[in-house]
């Protein structure tokens, strides 16, 4: 993977600027995603740098209240048990908008949730292909080992992971920025 000029622009747009001052307009297309098992346990983090989603969270948080970033897998499971205890059959995706950031959540796999977490105005639909494509060949490359409860403790594994959503997060962005 080449990672850009404009990855390094990007980041470093992000990083240069208190999160508080940006506008919706500034706030990068994909913030982030949590990878996580059916049951809500997380497995990977990838952020445009570091803690990237909670600071995007905590923007204008008035209350400035807290909290760990491991329970939104959590919920997220909680969603779709329900929706399936509500019947609800074939349920690939819950979307939730907020007029700050937008919840983007794939069921992947029957094994696995992806949330994605994203510049309110970004349309997902743009995304998808790539997404889709990327998260492909991951669990299919890393299926074996994602359900490995050795491999998934192993902070060495979970940081070559996550180092590879990094650089994959730049590039969907420079690819979603420079396709507008």
């Amino acid at each position: 993977m080449v990672i850009s000029k404009s990855s390094y622009y990007l980041m470093d747009t992000y990083l240069d600027n208190r999160i508080e001052e940006l506008e919706v307009d500034q706030i990068p297309p994909v913030i982030g995603c949590l990878i996580s098992k059916k049951n809500g346990i997380s497995i990977a983090t990838f952020e445009i740098f570091n803690n990237a989603i909670k600071q995007f969270l905590h923007k204008d948080n008035e209350n400035g209240d807290s909290f760990e970033l491991d329970l939104i897998p959590m919920f997220t499971s909680a969603l779709k048990l329900y929706s399936e205890a509500l019947n609800v059959r074939d349920l690939p995706r819950i979307e939730i908008n907020g007029s700050n950031i937008k919840l983007h959540i794939i069921f992947y796999f029957e094994k696995f949730t992806v949330t994605f977490f994203l510049n309110p105005s970004t349309d997902f639909e743009r995304l998808e292909n790539p997404v889709n494509d990327y998260l492909h060949n991951f669990f299919e490359e890393f299926m074996f080992d994602l359900c490995d409860v050795n491999k998934i403790s192993s902070n060495e594994f979970i940081d070559s992971l996550e180092k590879l959503g990094w650089y994959w997060l730049l590039e969907l962005n420079n690819s979603y920025i420079s396709s507008q």
